[in-house]
């Protein structure tokens, strides 16, 4: 590292952290101070470490925002195919679009939920040995939310609709304050990143295969480069509370700006912050 370019000012802090983090791993989070092969003029190890430290108090910080929509969009799946429909009809392929989609759905879900009977799960253990399968609300409560997902966005807009419904998938985006095209898109995008928080993955600077839909009033406020990058996410979150729970946004915002805050040397273009991003997000 230092034959490339970069200046370790404590090469005993510098080997301490590569022997715990593993060299690879740290690799990533300097790919933005790197030029053919070598480190730009002026990089160090202390910059490195900086953006290192900003990722992971992002990654968590965004596992603790994506919870509870996770649990809501259980909690809703579940009242409203339950109401609408029954308590095994989440099981029918009838109601989904695509039978492909819905059989590695719901072939995933089988094994979460062996897996969660073998762990002794109480409600998967009762409702399996004496119906032999789980009603929707045992079966969200198995399922991870990547399955929850598959299932939600590719549910058949009939699905329990009637003259007094819309369907369950309209009754779950609507519950969340938005429609189904969104909250399908939402929840697909919230699912890889939560998975990168799930397994300490790297979060900042990485191209986001899975971009939301952003509501017309967001996309004017992004470039059209930014739209693979990390910012989205956070114009997602922010639709999402302010509909689902308003009043938690203003500390949770507030908590994101003191995690940037305390890392300055930081660069949020990478990520595809604008110079406006607090305004944005309705922090200031």
């Amino acid at each position: 590292m230092e034959g490339r370019g970069l200046f370790v000012s404590d090469e005993e802090f510098a080997v301490a952290r590569l022997r715990e983090l593993n060299y690879y791993r740290l690799r990533g989070y300097w790919l933005t101070l790197e030029r053919d092969g070598s480190f730009v003029e002026g990089a160090s190890f202390d910059d490195v470490w900086e953006i290192y430290q900003l990722d992971r108090e992002l990654r968590a910080w965004l596992w603790r925002a994506i919870a509870p929509i996770e649990i809501k969009l259980r909690t809703q799946f579940a009242y409203h195919f339950a109401n609408l429909c029954d308590a095994g009809a989440y099981l029918d392929a009838g109601n989904y679009r695509s039978r492909s989609s819905f059989r590695r759905a719901i072939s995933n879900f089988e094994r979460e939920r062996d897996r969660a009977r073998d762990q002794g799960v109480p409600c998967v253990v009762h409702n399996m040995d004496k119906y032999g399968k789980l009603p929707v609300w045992a079966a969200v409560e198995s399922m991870s939310f990547g399955t929850l997902s598959m299932l939600y966005g590719n549910l058949c807009p009939s699905t329990g609709s009637s003259e007094r419904s819309k369907g369950v998938q309209a009754a779950v985006a609507e519950a969340f304050g938005t429609n189904p095209y969104y909250l399908k898109s939402w929840v697909h995008h919230l699912t890889t990143v939560r998975n990168i928080a799930a397994h300490h993955d790297r979060f900042y600077n990485r191209v986001m295969t899975i971009r939301p839909s952003l509501l017309r009033q967001d996309e004017r406020r992004i470039r059209r480069r930014d739209a693979n990058k990390q910012f989205p996410t956070f114009l997602v979150l922010r639709r999402i509370y302010e509909k689902s729970w308003p009043e938690e946004w203003g500390p949770l915002s507030d908590e994101l700006a003191a995690c940037v805050d305390r890392h300055p040397s930081v660069n949020l273009a990478p990520m595809g912050f604008p110079k406006n991003w607090k305004r944005v997000l309705g922090i200031e």
